[in-house]
């Protein structure tokens, strides 16, 4: 995603984290920053996922390189970011990339209107 925003084939509004691992968000903000990039990063806070632990090669990316945010506890919830992203953008002119789980993209489907968006799906209807 960082390349192709380089290169000027996408603008990169955010991005979110699909599972619980702690540490991850951590490499997330480390990868944005070696990017100079500033963008929100939202994680999973749903339930149903465990908290596994992550690769052993995260805890040791956090702790050599600096970033901003350093766990998950320190970004906010991925649902929040997206209805907030995509409230801001004309309609039709998002496309969403999610590599592994898609646990967000769920809960997404799944939340009620909001401070930042009115639309929700009911029975498979934006409404």
């Amino acid at each position: 995603a960082n390349a192709l925003a380089d290169s000027g084939v996408v603008n990169l509004l955010g991005v979110v984290q699909n599972t619980q691992a702690t540490n991850s968000t951590g490499v997330i903000s480390v990868v944005q920053r070696y990017y100079s990039r500033t963008i929100p990063t939202g994680v999973y806070r749903g339930s149903g996922l465990r908290d596994l632990a992550a690769l052993p090669y995260v805890a040791d990316i956090v702790a050599r390189w600096p970033s901003p945010v350093r766990n998950s506890s320190q970004a906010g919830s991925a649902v929040k970011l997206y209805r907030h992203l995509l409230a801001g953008q004309p309609d039709r002119s998002v496309a969403v990339a999610s590599i592994g789980l898609l646990t967000n993209l769920a809960a997404l489907f799944q939340s009620s209107a909001d401070e930042h968006s009115e639309l929700f799906l009911r029975r498979g209807k934006l409404c």
